[in-house]
């Protein structure tokens, strides 16, 4: 009988000896299960009695309860393996790591532009294996730029692709018809108190204006002046991208000095047309001494238009100088003696235009204001 009781007492004594010397995984999970690339998930686990505990892959030997954060681009089965006296064990997780979803940045400076002008086409895309824009371009890196001269109005798509899809974006280039415009004077001389009709065409604006007090005008129509002294009158026609300037001038009669042949300077007014190449009339009926004739140089006309520009709009300069050897604009350097130049200045700016010649000289100066 004590023999049959040893027997069952034995073996529970044996059953207990090797619970305690086999190791137990009570707990390894990773939170979250699933990530997109580029994402983070936590590995955690507590493994109690065992010698040592190994995380593959990439892991390595941890303590028997701890945290590790992983981050894998592709979907990673992860495997703990305990080793205790009486034998191992292991248990897995699996990480899901989706492809990350594509970005696409897709634009055009500038973005509208007149017909014949160019933009750069920019993109940049995250994420794709494989990039392409229609309209001829075809197959692209995924970020670069191109330069693009649409004949009309052109939406560019892009097309990017990866294992988890297809992406597309779209962005139009707007080309707006040529600013045609014309303005003429007629007539171009007058005397004081006289008047001339400024007349005006332009197509492809959206707006049009013209200086010296007129303002905003229609696209074609006329306007009576009388300018007191020699006045240019610039027009602006501007659309969503561009800008053109026309100049009209009206010479009056003005004032210029008068030189005997003996040295003394006087100054009598007559009138003097450069177009017409003489002047009418003689100073208060003393007549023409029959002396050589000397005038100091004369600025007619220095003028710039728009006077107020937002920065990276251009402005139109205007002059015209009368009996000058030499005409020099401040910033831009020797010129003729009349011309005109469209300039973009950069930051508030005021050009100075000195004639000269052997008798004397002239200046004046312009200022043209530029905002953000």
């Amino acid at each position: 009988m004590k023999k049959l009781l040893f027997i069952p007492l034995l073996s529970m004594i044996l059953a207990l000896g090797c619970t305690a010397f086999m190791p137990t995984i009570t707990t390894f999970d990773i939170t979250p299960a699933t990530i997109t690339a580029g994402s983070s998930a936590t590995l955690t686990w507590n493994v109690p009695g065992a010698n040592s505990v190994v995380i593959n892959p990439q892991v390595g030997a941890v303590a028997a309860s701890g945290s590790q954060i992983v981050s894998p681009t592709v979907t990673t089965a992860y495997t703990i393996t305990v080793s205790a006296p009486l034998g191992t064990v292991s248990r897995s997780v699996v990480l899901v790591v989706n492809p990350a979803p594509l970005v696409i940045n897709l634009s055009a400076n500038p973005a509208v532009l007149m017909a014949g002008g160019s933009a750069a086409l920019q993109w940049n895309v995250m994420g794709a294996d494989s990039v392409s824009i229609d309209q001829g371009i075809g197959s692209v890196p995924v970020s670069g730029n191109q330069l693009i001269t649409p004949a009309q109005t052109t939406t560019y798509t892009l097309t990017a692709s990866n294992t988890s899809g297809i992406l597309t974006k779209s962005f139009v280039v707007t080309v707006n018809p040529p600013i045609v415009a014309d303005l003429n004077a007629n007539p171009v001389n007058i005397n004081v108190g006289q008047s001339a009709t400024l007349t005006w065409n332009v197509s492809g604006a959206d707006s049009v204006s013209i200086d010296q007090g007129i303002g905003q005008v229609p696209p074609s129509g006329s306007r009576v002046v009388t300018p007191y002294s020699t006045t240019s009158y610039d027009l602006t026609a501007s659309s969503s991208c561009c800008i053109v300037s026309k100049a009209a001038t009206v010479t009056v009669g003005t004032v210029y000095p008068y030189q005997y042949p003996y040295g003394d300077l006087y100054s009598y007014p007559y009138n003097y047309f450069p177009n017409n190449g003489y002047m009418h009339g003689y100073p208060y009926g003393y007549g023409y001494p029959g002396g050589m004739m000397s005038v100091n140089p004369f600025i007619e006309i220095f003028s710039i238009s728009p006077s107020t520009v937002h920065f990276g709009q251009p402005v139109f300069l205007h002059w015209n100088v009368v009996g000058a050897t030499s005409v020099d604009i401040s910033g831009i350097g020797s010129q003729p003696s009349n011309g005109s130049q469209v300039l973009v200045p950069i930051a508030t700016t005021t050009y100075t235009l000195t004639a000269l010649n052997s008798y004397g000289s002239d200046s004046r100066s312009v200022t043209v204001t530029v905002t953000p």
